[in-house]
């Protein structure tokens, strides 16, 4: 837990009757692989649940390095959110053993919500097939049944999937490896901009997330008042900071299909609206 997403999903855990336990970290901070270590070393645990990229904190976890601790417990099953990572940079699902890779389409997509994505590995199908309360609308053996049939378990939103098959024919002919260089690029040009105008990161450095940036308000503007003119006068939005951190931050995202001529605009209306404050 490192942020209001992660802290939701411990939330939802314990409200689902799960024996949740938190390995709690300040926001802004992304989490340890040791802390996760000594956690699973306890063995009172058979799965971890992680959020790669904790889109209120703009924190990026190493998913790496905690995918090499949970694969030294091969009784622990790993789910990882990626809605904010999810096609901006590459995430090798079998090599770092992830077992459940969940994300949507509202975010590095860029496509509207609606739609919740999910690959599953045979240990996780093997786990689901031995749990009685694995409910309908989110049954993993549900899903693969009706996968096989060429059905979905419940009536699909289908102008989301045809949105979805547009969206990967763009993904593809763009090319992979020029998406990611392009999000490492529109990312690098939002952190010039918070340097040049004397912000600070909210994240720590090293752990900052590829697809947006979570700008600390250290030069204590109105941020709230900030957001409304660069949307009114300007025509952008950008976020006026999510939970406890709401004016305390504000979030610029890069994600999706933002280019640099996208976001130059973007740059000048924030340049614009800070002078005139």
């Amino acid at each position: 837990m490192c942020g209001a997403f992660s802290d939701k999903w411990f939330d939802v855990s314990k409200r689902c009757g799960k024996q949740a336990v938190p390995l709690q970290v300040e926001w802004g901070k992304p989490i340890n692989p040791s802390e996760v270590d000594g956690k699973l070393a306890t063995g009172q645990f058979d799965a971890v649940t992680l959020i790669h990229n904790e889109t209120s904190t703009g924190v990026m976890s190493p998913l790496k390095e905690i995918s090499d601790v949970v694969r030294r417990y091969p009784e622990v099953i790993f789910i990882v959110d990626s809605v904010s990572s999810f096609s901006a940079l590459p995430i090798p699902m079998d090599d770092l053993g992830i077992d459940l890779m969940l994300t949507g389409s509202q975010k590095a997509l860029a496509l509207p919500p609606g739609l919740s994505l999910f690959a599953a590995s045979q240990r996780a199908f093997e786990r689901a097939a031995q749990l009685d309360d694995r409910g309908y609308y989110f049954d993993l053996l549900e899903f693969r049944k009706n996968a096989e049939e060429f059905m979905t378990p419940s009536t699909p939103t289908i102008p989301h999937i045809y949105a979805l098959r547009s969206k990967l024919e763009d993904i593809f002919s763009e090319g992979l490896q020029n998406r990611f260089e392009r999000h490492i690029q529109t990312n690098r040009l939002v952190h010039e901009w918070v340097n040049t105008n004397g912000f600070e990161f909210f994240a720590q450095e090293g752990y900052r997330s590829v697809t947006l940036t979570c700008v600390k308000n250290n030069r204590e503007i109105d941020v709230a008042a900030f957001a409304k003119r660069v949307r009114d006068e300007h025509g952008f939005q950008i976020d006026g900071g999510y939970g406890k951190i709401k004016g305390k931050t504000f979030r610029i995202s890069n994600m999706g299909d933002e280019t640099v001529e996208t976001m130059e605009p973007l740059f000048d209306a924030l340049t614009t609206t800070l002078k005139t404050l």
